[in-house]
């Protein structure tokens, strides 16, 4: 494990291969293809600018097989290595989400681009993962990579990027690692297969989630989760709102010391 965080912090790209069991995968496709659809739904009725299928974002809450995984990751010590290894702190769940790389379609992620909003070299805040649904390749619109791009600030011109960038080729329940620094995008699926991936990213707690976790899940349901799934979705990084929250206990309050 520690070999994949060198390579990780070398090249910015690194693959766990067969992280993710068979059983669990088989229940993370039904449960994105039920929200992939309960998704597309909110997405018209609220007029959205996603204007095809296959884009669910933030989706944990949908289902208990997303917290599944979560679980899953902390027992295959994952969290923790990005812990002593990536973050060298800790750090929460930033977002959770799902997509379907849809036959001969093309979305946002088909832009060259990086997911963190400034260049942070040397000082990693944001760490991406990508768990294969399906296998990954050559044909079905895998993710490319431009490797060594979370050194430089510059976005790549298109033609270096297809020129030098690598296809991430792999088996359902592969895991894929990259700095949120890594230039990337998807490519097209010239296949008539779906192409599905849950996309995650990880940062450190001082950095907004894309959802309110906590409060989507439930501030009431934190003693359902263990204490480091609880630090991972954010229950212990929340934001006092009054005073009162404010002078609370130690014990007690939002934002714990010890997420840091």
């Amino acid at each position: 494990m520690v070999e994949l965080y060198d390579e990780l912090n070398n090249v910015g790209i690194s693959f766990l291969r067969g992280g993710i069991d068979e059983s669990l995968i088989n229940e993370l496709c039904e449960s994105l293809n039920n929200s992939i659809t309960k998704h597309r739904g909110i997405q018209i009725k609220n007029n959205n600018d996603i204007d095809i299928g296959g884009v669910a974002l933030n989706v944990v809450g949908d289902s208990p097989t997303y917290i599944k995984l979560l679980e899953r990751l902390i027992s295959l010590g994952i969290i923790s290595g990005m812990e002593k290894h990536f973050f060298k702190s800790k750090f929460i769940l930033n977002s959770f989400s799902g997509l379907n790389n849809l036959p001969g379609k093309t979305n946002f992620s088909g832009e060259v681009h990086r997911d963190s909003k400034y260049f942070m070299k040397g000082d990693p805040l944001m760490l991406n993962i990508l768990v294969m649904l399906d296998d990954f390749t050559e044909e079905n619109g895998p993710t490319l990579l431009l490797p060594n791009s979370h050194k430089v600030v510059e976005k790549p011109s298109d033609e270096e990027f297809l020129t030098k960038s690598i296809k991430a080729i792999g088996k359902k329940g592969d895991i894929l690692f990259f700095n949120a620094d890594i230039w990337h995008s998807s490519s097209l699926n010239n296949t008539n297969e779906d192409r599905r991936a849950l996309p995650l990213t990880f940062s450190k707690s001082f950095i907004k989630q894309l959802l309110d976790y906590p409060r989507y899940l439930g501030y009431d349901r934190k003693d359902e989760f263990s204490d480091e799934l609880c630090g991972l979705l954010g229950y212990n990084s929340r934001v006092a709102s009054n005073l009162d929250e404010w002078y609370l206990p130690y014990e007690d309050r939002f934002y714990k010391k010890n997420q840091d």
